[in-house]
């Protein structure tokens, strides 16, 4: 089975929550992983990608709550009238996938009274839209909170290694669940 991981961190030399679930992703599996920040704008390519793949991850960090620029580019440009949506579109209905996020802030940031405002559901329908628009078969979204390893911010790098690891495990989990039901 293809499975198809999109990478939407702009920079994972930055990061060591993405870094390190993509790391464990290209260790213990033979999923193809493909970064949105190196997008040159070869929209068919990216477009052909996706439909043969047979499960979609979408792996992010959220930033300000929603996924971050270069992964929202790659939606505006790949997700085209006649391909996503629209008379002749719809060509990745029912398409499975599965959002893998990561997120520095504590889950209970994510509710009215928090510092986040709203509860992580409302931030989920936003980043969800386009995929639900496709028609895509959202299987479900995998979220880690306190991915945190900036001391300087509160964060604990070696919290946020150990939960990265977990986060890849559970996402290996249950990508491997549903292409069981599909064999």
């Amino acid at each position: 089975m293809n499975v198809l991981v999109i990478n939407g961190h702009p920079d994972l030399s930055q990061s060591v929550a993405n870094a390190t679930i993509l790391a464990d992703l290209t260790a213990q599996t033979d999923w193809t992983i493909h970064s949105v920040a190196g997008f040159a704008g070869d929209i068919h390519a990216e477009q052909q990608r996706l439909l043969e793949a047979d499960v979609v991850v979408v792996q992010f960090p959220l930033y300000w709550s929603t996924y971050p620029a270069v992964l929202k580019k790659w939606v505006d440009d790949v997700f085209t009238y006649g391909f996503a949506f629209g008379p002749e579109g719809s060509q990745l209905k029912d398409k499975p996938f599965l959002f893998s996020v990561t997120a520095g802030a504590t889950a209970e940031s994510y509710s009215t009274s928090g510092f986040n405002f709203l509860p992580f559901s409302h931030y989920q329908v936003a980043y969800e839209h386009p995929f639900r628009a496709a028609e895509v078969n959202v299987l479900d979204t995998h979220i880690t909170f306190e991915m945190n390893a900036t001391p300087e911010e509160g964060g604990d790098k070696d919290n946020t290694l150990a939960l990265a690891h977990t986060h890849a495990s559970r996402l290996i989990d249950a990508v491997n669940a549903y292409l069981e039901t599909r064999a």
